[in-house]
């Protein structure tokens, strides 16, 4: 198998998945603020995780998630006919792919967070690009499983996604915090 070949097709589906999330992200960015979501603002378990993985996070992301790719499928139906090799929103059930996706984003950053806290290094450090690029991984790479044992995504995808994903999240993370949403 060349993987050439799917190179460049996985990551224009992954750019477009990554659309998703980025905007499930600034959805979520807009939740935190309302009252409902203030009282959720409190640390799933400090000694564990740290102060910053709270209870809001597990429960926006995937709710935001449910609203980005419902506002992606309706924009699909506006697009003119998409190539077959495009991986559509409208080929999953909203909740079911909305939900699982927002959760294990957020599910997938735990454990590096539990080994940050033992090791002393603080939330949010980006001094070591060891650490920032592992932050940046954790959560795409949860997904990547997600997608392929329980959507049943190619393995050249996933694959692709190894690479590609990390990348993509890193230049969303530095794009929110340019436009004040992080």
């Amino acid at each position: 198998m060349d993987w050439i070949q799917f190179f460049i097709p996985d990551t224009l589906n992954l750019l477009w998945l990554a659309i998703g999330l980025f905007l499930a992200g600034v959805i979520e960015a807009f939740l935190w603020k309302t009252s409902v979501f203030q009282l959720l603002n409190i640390p799933i378990q400090t000694q564990w995780f740290g102060a910053n993985k709270k209870w809001r996070g597990l429960v926006s992301l995937p709710l935001a998630m449910v609203a980005s790719v419902f506002l992606l499928q309706l924009l699909e139906k506006l697009l003119p006919r998409l190539s077959q090799d495009v991986i559509l929103f409208s080929n999953f059930n909203l909740l079911e792919f909305g939900l699982l996706v927002g959760l294990i984003f957020n599910l997938s950053e735990l454990p590096n967070s539990f080994v940050k806290r033992r090791l002393d290094i603080p939330p949010g450090d980006e001094s070591s690009k060891i650490f920032y690029f592992i932050d940046h991984m954790d959560s795409t790479y949860g997904v990547l499983l997600l997608w392929y044992f329980y959507f049943h995504f190619p393995l050249h995808f996933i694959i692709t996604g190894l690479v590609v994903t990390p990348l993509l999240f890193m230049g969303a993370t530095e794009l929110r915090k340019k436009l004040g949403l992080k």
